[in-house]
């Protein structure tokens, strides 16, 4: 385990005058990236399927900001938000791949048609998790193709769940790296909260701070970012060290050859 010193206000600032694309960006994690950013001089673009936060975002952020309402899990349109903010600011640096969904409804939860025969399982989470991932990505390589001078980067917003079992977010965790663990949003459910208690949790610039922190320290890449109580951890160093103990010496000895081999290892 390496716990990660704290994203301080003095490098905040060395975003003043990256161009930054958001997405789900218009609340919650994704505003909380936003206003750093912004507070630290970055132009921002920021993507959100709800047009109803335009508004209130271009009063908050009257200038080096742009808003485009996307919805991410379609390919035509996560292209639009790119060139939109290519054409408004002429770079794209940073891009955070943070819009994300989640249901309580897991493929256990049975409803029947007309002839009761089970219904197609929903596969929002996949469209919007997984495909806008890669969709943001696709995009991302291609602008970022355009400036080979500059240091960009490309950060995904996942899941703790996604390394650990946390139900009831099967489905969602499954398709998604910075991980938070409980983190308060406007979308969190009171019976959660209540559940919770006293425990540590996250707060939305928290976890904003961990979202930024690859294009503050661009030496840092591959990583999953732990976010637990507001502290960050970076959780694969620890875990190839302990390859060994869940793959075996021999077999933890040959996956780390075949990486070698590949020119993907360390």
């Amino acid at each position: 385990m390496a716990l990660l010193n704290k994203v301080a206000d003095e490098e905040l600032a060395t975003l003043k005058g990256k161009t930054i694309i958001i997405t789900g960006g218009g609340s919650g994690i994704g505003k909380a990236a936003a206003s750093l950013a912004y507070a630290a001089g970055a132009n921002i673009a920021i993507a959100d399927l709800s047009g109803d936060v335009e508004a209130s975002l271009s009063q908050e952020f009257p200038e080096r900001m742009i808003f485009v309402k996307a919805d991410v899990s379609k390919w035509s349109e996560v292209l639009n938000v790119f060139k939109k903010t290519w054409d408004r600011f002429g770079a794209i640096e940073v891009v955070l791949s943070n819009a994300g969904t989640h249901a309580f409804e897991t493929l256990q939860d049975e409803t029947l048609d007309d002839d009761e025969d089970p219904t197609a399982p929903s596969l929002k989470s996949f469209e919007v998790n997984l495909h806008s991932a890669a969709y943001c990505t696709k995009a991302a390589v291609h602008f970022f193709k355009k400036q080979p001078q500059k240091k960009c980067q490309l950060i995904f917003t996942g899941s703790a769940a996604s390394l650990i079992d946390t139900p009831p977010l099967t489905l969602y965790c499954a398709v998604n790296m910075v991980a938070p663990w409980m983190t308060v949003t406007p979308a969190m459910p009171d019976w959660i909260k209540e559940k919770w208690g006293e425990l540590p949790t996250n707060d939305s610039v928290g976890v904003a701070k961990a979202l930024l922190l690859p294009a503050l320290r661009t030496d840092t890449n591959g990583k999953t970012l732990w976010v637990a109580g507001n502290d960050i951890v970076e959780i694969e160093d620890a875990l190839h060290d302990a390859q060994p103990q869940w793959l075996g010496a021999r077999l933890s000895a040959d996956v780390d050859e075949g990486q070698l081999r590949l020119g993907i290892g360390a």
